[in-house]
C-alpha cells in the first residue's frame, strides 16, 4: 500500500458529496497539519460537516466562498446522485462555465478536462484524493480469499482489452465478461447500472482507468456497493486496474467478497507513453 507524502499545502477546499471519502479527507488533512475548507450540498453531503452549504447550480457563491477563504486547492470527492431541478438551475456563472466547457468537448474526460481548466483560469489547482490519501488506491494481487476459477483468466484479460477499448472511446470504464464474451458495457448511467442490467452469475466485473482520464478528476471507484450488486446476481469477482482504482472501505469490500465467495483482483496493466 503506498504511503503517504507530506504535501506542501496549507489549506485544501473539499467539495464533498456524498458517502465516507469526504470525512476521510477532511482526517487525513487534519493529520497532515492542512486545513479543510468543506462545501456541502444539501441532501447530498451526508458524512461530514461543511464549513459552507452550497448549491449544486450557484458555482459563483462557492467559488467567491473559497476565495473568501484563501483557497486555492481542490479537491471534488464523494457522490452525487440524481439532483432535482432547482439544484441544477445555473446561476448566470455556472451557465457560462458549463457552456464553454461543454462547448469544447467531445466526451466526458474531454468535459472534465475543459472544466479543470476553466477553475484553473480563476486561481485554483484541483487534485486527486489519492495525492492525500494513497492507500486508498488499489494494490495489485488478490483482495480476500476467494480465488478466480478455471476460465476466468481469459474473462479477465477479454474485460481488460474491451474496458481499455471502452475508454478510449470516452463511453465508460467497466464491461461485463462471460466465458470470454464481453456481454455488457458502462454507458452514462454507471457501473451500478451496468450491473444490475447484465450482471449474472459466473460474469466477472472489469473496470480500467481510461487512458486519457484526468486522475485528479475521476478515478474509477471500487466499493461495497458493488461488491453487493455483483453479489445478488451472482457473479463470480470483480477487478480494477491497480494503481489507478479507488478501492473505499477495503475491510467491507475484502469481508463481502469473502461471504458471497467474489474474487476481488487488482490489476497492473502497461500505460501508454
Amino acid at each position: 500500500m503506498p504511503a503517504r507524502k507530506e504535501i506542501s499545502i496549507n489549506k485544501l477546499g473539499i467539495i464533498a458529496g456524498s458517502g465516507v471519502l469526504p470525512l476521510q479527507l477532511k482526517e487525513a488533512c487534519l493529520a497532515q497539519n492542512i486545513t479543510p475548507i468543506i462545501v456541502g450540498f444539501n441532501g447530498y453531503t451526508d458524512q461530514v460537516e461543511p464549513d459552507y452549504w452550497g448549491r449544486i447550480g450557484a458555482s459563483n457563491k462557492i467559488i467567491k466562498f473559497l476565495q473568501s477563504q484563501n483557497v486555492t486547492n481542490i479537491v471534488m470527492i464523494g457522490a452525487i446522485k440524481r439532483p432535482n431541478f432547482f439544484d441544477l438551475f445555473p446561476d448566470w456563472f455556472t451557465f457560462k462555465f458549463f457552456f464553454k466547457a461543454w462547448a469544447k468537448s467531445f466526451g466526458d474526460s474531454d468535459l472534465l478536462d475543459n472544466a479543470r481548466n476553466e477553475l484553473e483560469a480563476l486561481g485554483f489547482k484541483l487534485h486527486g484524493v489519492h495525492k492525500f490519501l494513497p492507500e486508498l488506491l488499489m494494490s495489485e494481487g488478490i483482495l480476500g480469499r476467494a480465488m478466480p476459477k478455471d476460465g476466468h483468466q481469459m474473462d479477465v484479460q477479454v474485460g481488460i482489452k474491451a474496458a481499455r477499448e471502452l475508454g478510449v472511446a470516452d463511453k465508460g470504464q467497466a464491461v461485463i465478461v462471460k466465458d470470454g464474451k464481453v456481454i455488457g458495457c458502462e454507458g452514462k448511467h454507471g457501473t451500478s447500472a451496468l450491473i444490475k442490467r447484465h450482471g449474472c452469475a459466473r460474469a466477472v466485473l472489469v473496470k480500467m482507468c481510461k487512458p486519457q482520464q484526468d486522475k485528479n478528476l475521476d478515478l474509477p471507484t471500487i466499493g461495497p456497493q458493488t461488491v453487493e450488486l455483483c453479489a445478488k446476481k451472482n457473479m463470480a469477482g470483480i477487478v480494477g486496474q491497480a494503481g489507478n482504482t479507488l478501492l473505499v472501505e477495503r475491510d467491507a469490500v475484502q469481508t463481502l467478497a469473502d461471504e458471497n465467495g467474489l474474487f476481488v483482483i487488482g490489476v497492473s496493466i502497461d500505460e501508454p507513453k
